[in-house]
């Protein structure tokens, strides 16, 4: 039986990375073991594991030690540093981006790390006698995917995904993210969450090694028992997000602020972050003093508590206002339970937030654009919001639930695990 070996920027601590909860039992059922590298030692433990899943933290921090051994590293890996180094800035002067002296700067940083890395990961897996048949998995396409493409162990494969905030650079504040060609080189595949993001990546590197495929994330939606509702009333909005520039809560403050309406409007928002004072110091000043708007940050929530909430109250829109996305789980939550969503047009979430599912908006758009979809859907016939919940729901269970999209990620990731055994026989 085979070892899958998943390296995660955070899982299982923290709260910003709860992707993978829906996604490990299904290989808990394929694999003989699983090892966890999350590369966090900050925070604590936030998702309950089977004992059976080894978890070890890798400090992404040079340590005193590691700062002692990282010479000897460097020298070890000389020749691949500047291999590596030499065909990254080749390959983007060869189409026409000339790296600048602090992207250079990032580049060399990024492929230490990625030694560092990759160093650390042999010493786990001789640490558990590991030698052979192992599916190296990234779950994004940064210093794990990084790291992964510089291992060679016997029958093995290497995989990542490949979301959003690891994918378009032009987003990032450096507008660079390195090495997508490495790993498009040395990767055997990179599975997209959307087709957007493939075929963004695919004009970015051009013919490579790996298999480029579509494999979308998915959600379980949980069967709650009959529960009484929690007493909300009025047009209820929902967003859910962290509270950081790139999501844009203000736009929805702004939107808010602009609706005329008799009816009572409640808001609420799940998600914390480092825009949380400033946030509802805003929402205060604005939508605070209205009779008919209401609103509340619940902070920090657990999704299945998030889940229940959708269940127990009849939330009738929820809204996505993000600068750059992939495709958010947070929409297909949303959708599993009936909710129609107004969200922009960035990324993958063409292809989650479809006609009569809800509508999109520009990625530049204004408050009072969003405002106008606000008010279309609180003038709605019940009849017309109706057909909108049902398609809503259509989209979550026909193209991401989780019962059908990660067997069939295992299934794709076993044909290439055996292809590659066969060929290297």
């Amino acid at each position: 039986m085979k070892t899958l070996v998943l390296i995660t920027s955070n899982y299982p601590f923290g709260t910003s990375e709860p992707f993978p909860d829906e996604e490990l039992p299904y290989h808990q059922k394929e694999f003989s073991k699983i090892i966890i590298i999350a590369q966090n030692t900050r925070d604590e433990q936030t998702h309950i594991l089977s004992p059976e899943i080894k978890i070890y933290r890798y400090n992404t921090t040079t340590s005193f030690t590691g700062f002692l051994k990282l010479p000897f590293l460097l020298l070890k890996n000389l020749c691949t540093i500047t291999r590596m180094f030499k065909e990254e800035t080749g390959f983007r002067r060869d189409h026409g981006f000339n790296l600048k002296t602090n992207q250079r700067s990032f580049l060399t940083k990024k492929i230490i790390k990625a030694v560092q890395l990759s160093d650390y990961i042999k010493s786990v897996l001789s640490k558990e006698n590991i030698a052979s048949e192992i599916v190296f998995y990234s779950y994004w396409l940064n210093s794990g995917a990084h790291a992964i493409g510089m291992l060679d162990y016997e029958k093995s494969i290497k995989i990542s995904r490949a979301h959003g905030s690891d994918l378009y650079e032009e987003k990032t504040e450096r507008g660079y993210l390195p090495l997508l060609r490495f790993v498009s080189e040395r990767l055997d595949s990179v599975f997209f969450i959307s087709e957007h993001g493939k075929n963004f990546f695919s004009s970015k590197t051009g013919t490579c090694k790996a298999q480029l495929k579509v494999s979308r994330l998915g959600m379980n939606r949980p069967e709650f028992p009959e529960d009484i509702s929690s007493g909300i009333s009025g047009f209820i909005i929902v967003s859910c997000s962290n509270l950081v520039p790139l999501k844009r809560i203000n736009l929805i403050i702004e939107a808010l602020n602009l609706l005329q309406t008799e009816r009572e409007v409640f808001w609420v928002h799940f998600g914390s972050g480092i825009l949380g004072n400033v946030l509802k110091r805003m929402a205060s000043e604005t939508i605070g003093s209205s009779k008919k708007i209401r609103y509340e940050f619940r902070g920090y929530i657990p999704a299945d508590e998030i889940l229940r909430y959708y269940s127990r109250n009849r939330i009738n829109l929820f809204l996505n206002t993000s600068s750059t996305e992939g495709v958010p789980v947070s929409i297909m939550e949303a959708q599993s339970f009936g909710i129609p969503v107004i969200a922009t047009n960035v990324g993958g979430v063409s292809e989650i937030v479809t006609e009569g599912t809800g509508f999109l908006l520009p990625a530049d758009f204004k408050p009072e654009e969003l405002a106008d979809k606000i008010k279309l859907f609180m003038n709605m016939k019940p009849e017309e919001e109706s057909r909108f919940c049902e398609r809503a729901f259509a989209s979550w269970n026909q193209k991401f639930n989780a019962a059908v999209n990660y067997p069939e990620f295992i299934s794709i990731v076993n044909s290439i695990f055996e292809k590659s055994i066969k060929e290297n026989d």
